[in-house]
């Protein structure tokens, strides 16, 4: 009886191994190229994807949650730049229902940058499906932000900074499906 126990111990070990080493060998994952090209086949824009992940500092020698770091710090840094663009809109806009775009927008802009800070919480904590979650309420966000200006003569780098921060946030979604939980 005694054999069996050690031999159901061991059985468990093992098979316990097997399951986590993967997930393991997966989180220290270093970004190749080939790993950037999956990952960017997999967004909404390749060019766009190939662009910034081959461009963005220390993204060739990070691993999966590295990736994701500097992604959603260039995310945070995408929704910061269109948010003062927006902010500086508002007073010289005579429009007045573009001005109220412009101002929906601003909030729109504050909501998508402390998602992308709960984004970074997340990864911290090693929650890929909080950075997953949060990545896509700041996407939604930039869409909001969008709907408000259809029809609009909105500036066009506002309609810019949105489709920029859906093509980055659609990168963060995928790499956080690819860090294992």
């Amino acid at each position: 009886m005694a054999s069996f126990k050690r031999y159901f111990f061991r059985a468990s070990i093992l098979l316990g191994m097997l399951f986590v080493a993967p997930s393991l060998a997966r989180l220290n994952e270093k970004v190749t190229k080939g790993v950037i090209n999956d990952i960017c086949s997999k967004t909404q824009n390749l060019t766009f994807c190939l662009g910034v992940l081959n461009q963005a500092p220390g993204a060739s020698t990070a691993d999966l949650p590295g990736l994701a770091k500097i992604t959603i710090d260039l995310a945070t840094s995408n929704a910061t730049e269109t948010l003062q663009i927006i902010q500086s809109l508002v007073p010289k806009t005579t429009n007045t229902k573009l001005k109220e775009g412009y101002a929906t927008c601003s909030e729109h802009y504050d909501n998508a940058i402390g998602d992308l800070g709960d984004a970074r919480q997340h990864l911290k904590t090693g929650d890929p499906m909080g950075v997953n979650l949060s990545a896509s309420a700041s996407m939604d966000e930039a869409g909001d932000c969008n709907d408000e200006l259809k029809g609009l003569p909105a500036d066009p780098s506002v309609l810019k900074g949105n489709q920029d921060l859906n093509n980055i946030c659609s990168i963060i979604l995928v790499i956080a499906n690819r860090i294992p939980r």
